[in-house]
């Protein structure tokens, strides 16, 4: 089912079609077609004495869901599954109800909602928890003209959300024209670091707000994001270009938010990626609302940035439970998977440790299997690097709903599938650090060595199987004949006379000295050292 929305915001319209086909790929809520018009309904209120939206505001509108219109119809889109929300802006017009009357005379099957303040909290929290595949923290959607504030859980395949929500009237636009007005900044600091509190006190945390994860959606807070991946990477550009899914801690928040954004670097702003000229401009404001936030509490731990919004959330909203709990990272992958790719992926399965972290068996290992033919067809001098590019530019870049670390460790592994031998090796590099930095050290050395040992079996199983179809099943079985912390024997058995077999059974010897090689150049510990046994029927 293809649906259409529109989302009137205060800073921007936006429209989209999404395919909400009913497989497991509706998960990542796949786009068919978007657009973004530059109408700033907050501005067209602000500047008017009555707080009327103008004729020329109306007749740009009206040519835009025009356009709109007649872009669903051409895809097909039925007109009873076009939804359109209005926001603060649209709610607060004082002709309002002239607004409705426009959109009515464009398509009167149009479903159309001016969202009250709990919804709108509502569907930008949910957008945020379509974001990514777990989450369980506060969530602030920042808006032109409001900021909502609830806190969401998806743990356990369990959709919780507060309904106690709260909107405060700190938006991006409306701050900022606050700020140029204030004659006493401390009192308007001190204004919102209480109502920050307040708010905290009233969305009704199911948990402490000491550690807990903050997630940012809403178009100032990615400027904000996109300025931090900058600011924070100077000499060494970071390695995904996608704001969704970007991390940083609390401290580093604090530390880019409370730098002065003097001449130099307001003039750099908008040479920044994705920061554009109004973003730029409202850029102080924004820091000015994070410094109010972590005055009123510096005690959240993790700052993620999310794409989800009002439009995000209600496709979330309409999923079915079985497909809103997939695996986002897993669900992306199966429009690429090959007859060979369920029996590739239990052969891996059946080659993961008890000692394997489970990111990597439960959600890293299913996803490789289903990718590990892609750059097949690609030349040998392309196919370590598209590979790596994959989820970062590649044709997973798209799929909504994974974290950095997914993206960049996807492409690690696949880069290595197909010899590790890129065009440009810096780029690796950003994006190993990545994932040692953003699993804490240790943790991320693991990934890498459980991530280098799927490639070497990955490969070894895709060639097994060249054709991508299981034409013998039992080509190959694999099974641990010992599984402890510091030893893993894996068995691996074989036909004696199997052609394929014999023309691969160089690589299959290497297997060990390689990851042994790659255990002991990083000097990865707490891994167990991996033999392999090999076994001919």
């Amino acid at each position: 089912m293809l649906v259409g929305i529109v989302d009137i915001g205060s800073n921007a319209v936006r429209f989209s079609v999404t395919d909400l086909n009913g497989t497991p790929s509706a998960r990542n809520l796949p786009i068919v077609f978007q657009d973004r018009a530059k109408i700033s309904l907050y501005d067209a209120i602000a500047s008017s004495s009555d707080r009327r939206i103008s004729k020329s505001v109306f007749d740009r509108l009206r040519a835009a869901l025009s356009r709109f219109d007649a872009v669903c119809r051409a895809l097909g889109v039925a007109a009873e599954d076009v939804s359109l929300f209005g926001t603060e802006a649209s709610r607060s017009a004082a002709n309002s109800d002239d607004l409705l009357s426009l959109i009515r005379s464009i398509n009167s099957k149009w479903k159309i909602s001016l969202l009250r303040q709990n919804m709108e909290a509502k569907y930008g929290a949910l957008g945020i928890a379509a974001s990514y595949h777990e989450i369980n923290g506060v969530v602030m959607d920042l808006g032109g003209g409001s900021i909502q504030i609830s806190w969401v859980s998806t743990l356990g395949r369990k959709l919780s959300i507060s309904e106690t929500a709260v909107s405060l009237p700190y938006g991006a636009a409306a701050l900022s024209l606050r700020l140029s007005r204030s004659k006493n900044i401390a009192e308007l600091k001190a204004e919102l670091v209480k109502a920050f509190a307040t708010a905290l006190r009233q969305i009704n945390l199911p948990f402490s707000l000491k550690g807990a994860s903050l997630y940012l959606s809403g178009g100032g807070f990615r400027a904000l994001g996109c300025f931090i991946m900058s600011m924070l990477s100077e000499d060494e550009h970071y390695p995904i270009p996608i704001i969704n899914g970007y991390r940083c801690s609390l401290k580093d928040l604090d530390k880019v938010t409370q730098r002065q954004i003097n001449e130099q670097i307001a003039a750099k702003l908008e040479d920044m990626f994705r920061i554009s000229k109004r973003r730029a401009m409202q850029l102080p404001s924004i820091c000015f609302l994070v410094q109010s936030l972590i005055s009123a509490t510096s005690v959240l731990g993790s700052v993620y940035f999310c794409q989800g919004g009002i439009k995000e959330g209600f496709l979330f909203s309409i999923l079915s439970d079985s497909i809103r709990f997939k695996d986002p990272l897993v669900s992306c992958t199966l429009d690429h998977a090959k007859p060979a790719s369920e029996k590739i992926a239990t052969l891996l399965d059946f080659s993961m440790s008890a000692f394997t972290p489970s990111y990597i068996s439960k959600r890293i290992a299913p996803a490789i299997a289903n990718l590990l033919y892609d750059q097949a067809s690609y030349t040998k001098d392309v196919q370590a690097t598209a590979a790596l590019n994959i989820a970062i530019t590649g044709p997973l870049a798209k799929a909504f709903g994974l974290s950095h670390v997914d993206r960049a460790l996807i492409g690690i592994i696949l880069c290595e599938r197909w010899g590790g031998e890129v065009f440009d090796e810096r780029i690796l590099g950003r994006l190993c650090n990545l994932v040692v930095k953003e699993t804490k050290g240790s943790l991320g050395y693991s990934y890498m060595f459980w991530g280098f040992y799927i490639a070497k079996i990955g490969t070894i199983l895709a060639e097994l199987y060249p054709a991508a179809v299981v034409d013998d099943d039992n080509r190959v079985k694999i099974g641990l004949l010992k599984d402890e912390v510091d030893l893993v024997v894996v068995e691996m058995t074989f036909k004696a006379d199997d052609a394929v077999r014999l023309a691969l059974w160089e690589k299959i010897e290497g297997l060990e000295k390689a990851v042994k090689k790659f255990r002991k150049k990083y000097d990865i510990a707490k891994v167990p050292i991996i033999t392999f046994k090999y076994v001919l029927v």
